[in-house]
């Protein structure tokens, strides 16, 4: 008897092509559910406090706990984990001003020059002195500007947002 056909007669053959498939899968367990302030959304909403544990599993199947790998709260709004300390977090003021400035610094961190964002609070009817105080709070002090278009921007800003045209720190 030949020793291959011996192999596929006995089922021994088909015994070595057994493939098993496993590996480790993360899973989350809520703990704790309350409002915080979301510093993605920037404004109050819902979290979850989840448990992450790493878990041994067989053809995609969880079967026991491995580790712990530690808690994440996350924003049931918009889905991003933050580490647990942001729920400590002070909250920030509501006031009309203060949703001004944060307006303000979200446009300016997307690329909006800091003339434009000025242009738009003095379209809402606040007096300039007051612009002046919110754009101030919001652009923050380091800034850089377009050589071409000599426009301002915040100092998170790499390119100008008219020309393209790489920016440079303001002395």
């Amino acid at each position: 008897m030949e020793s291959s056909s011996w192999l596929i007669e006995t089922g021994f053959l088909q015994a070595l092509t057994m493939i098993i498939i496993f590996g480790n899968k993360v899973r989350y367990k809520t703990i704790a559910t309350g409002q915080f302030y979301c510093p993605q959304c920037k404004t109050r909403r819902d979290y979850e406090l989840r448990e992450a544990r790493n878990w041994f599993a067989m053809y995609f199947i969880p079967v026991f706990p491995l580790n712990r790998l530690g808690e994440v709260v996350t924003c049931l709004t918009c889905g991003t984990n933050f580490q647990q300390d942001v729920l400590s977090a002070p909250i920030p003021s509501n006031t009309p001003l203060d949703r001004f400035a944060r307006e303000a610094q979200v446009d300016m961190d997307g690329g909006t020059p800091i003339e434009m964002a000025r242009q738009k609070l003095i379209n809402t009817g606040l007096s300039r002195d007051l612009v002046d105080q919110v754009i101030a709070q919001a652009a923050g002090p380091d800034r850089k500007h377009c050589p071409t278009d000599h426009l301002t921007y915040r100092s998170t800003v790499q390119r100008c947002a008219q020309c393209g045209a790489l920016l440079e720190r303001v002395p």
